[in-house]
């Protein structure tokens, strides 16, 4: 099982909801939010998951963001008897006993809090509750059973530009080992790294994120850079100029990638000169991620051959119209 974890933010969960309603998220897949808003689109969100019987985690205690600072919020939502959204904890000293006494289904350890008496982690054992762990060899050894790694696995730069200086990096192996591991599940923080940010603003590159698999089985991250970044005007300038490097890298290499709906939006936005903003750059990138985990987890062995949309990417782009362009 893959728990990709997301903080909620307004673009990460349009891009669930994309993945959802366009029936491209494996049921192996169970995203974990941790909500920093009280928002329509999260209760929406919540109840869609739901009235499909797809597997959610909402922490009920999240650490950062707005959502955290207030008792009541404007948008709740109500869960069926039987409902697959299922309670997640951050274990703190303030709800250790809590998680004792009425065991959510799965416990986040958040790298920041960790019962220091050997009796509290043997309280922890006789759970029937699932923990998300950092990759830490002393809460591995305290929670041998029922535990899922989650990595920082994207490789986050101080400033946007200079992922143009190293534009490939390595993220994840995890789906082939972590059984092997001992592990019931893997997790990452997806393509923007455990460090939360409440707000995002201009800078003066941009830059696209998209994850694909290497000759090796690893999944890796292509980093598409802009030009004109001696300041932040002209957004959608540096956008064309991202997403042209990234339209040559794919169609260079579309026979050995795996072609996902969310690429193929990103590469629409570019044929029709379209700047959507970040957000939505973000929304589609996140979906091809999920996509791409999906066909990973569901044909481990022949993802390329079950789904690759090489067709949908001709109707987007004629190769023999891009053969022209490159000569």
């Amino acid at each position: 099982m893959y728990y990709p974890y997301l903080r909620g933010k307004q673009f990460d969960l349009l891009a669930l909801k994309e993945a959802l309603s366009r029936d491209l998220l494996s049921s192996k897949i169970e995203p974990v939010i941790e909500p920093v808003r009280d928002s329509a689109t999260l209760k929406n969100v919540i109840e869609l998951f739901q009235k499909q019987d797809h597997p959610l985690a909402v922490i009920g205690n999240p650490q950062v963001g707005q959502f955290k600072l207030f008792d009541q919020h404007v948008h709740s939502w109500t869960l069926n008897e039987n409902s697959t959204i299922e309670q997640a904890l951050i274990i703190t000293p303030e709800t250790f006993q809590q998680i004792l006494h009425t065991p959510p289904g799965l416990i986040v350890f958040d790298g920041q809090h960790y019962p220091k008496e050997a009796e509290s982690w043997k309280q922890l054992t006789t759970l029937p509750s699932r923990f998300l762990i950092p990759d830490d060899s002393r809460i591995r050894i305290w929670l041998p059973e029922n535990k899922i790694v989650i990595r920082d696995s994207f490789s986050i730069r101080k400033h946007v530009e200079s992922y143009g200086e190293k534009n490939d990096d390595f993220f994840s192996n995890d789906y082939l080992f972590y059984q092997q591991d001992g592990y019931k599940g893997f997790s990452d923080f997806t393509i923007e790294g455990s460090r939360y940010f409440d707000k995002g603003f201009p800078s003066r590159a941009l830059a696209i994120h998209l994850t694909y698999i290497d000759a090796y089985g690893n999944i890796r991250v292509k980093h598409f850079v802009s030009d004109s970044n001696d300041s932040a005007k002209d957004q959608a300038l540096k956008f064309f100029e991202a997403a042209e490097k990234m339209k040559r890298w794919i169609m260079r290499h579309h026979h050995q990638l795996l072609i996902t709906s969310g690429m193929l939006e990103l590469l629409t936005l570019y044929e029709q000169k379209k700047f959507p903003g970040l957000g939505v750059l973000k929304k589609w990138s996140l979906l091809h991620h999920l996509e791409l985990i999906s066909q990973l987890i569901d044909h481990p062995t022949d993802w390329l051959r079950c789904y690759s949309k090489v067709k949908e990417l001709y109707e987007i782009i004629r190769p023999i119209d891009y053969n022209k362009q490159i000569k």
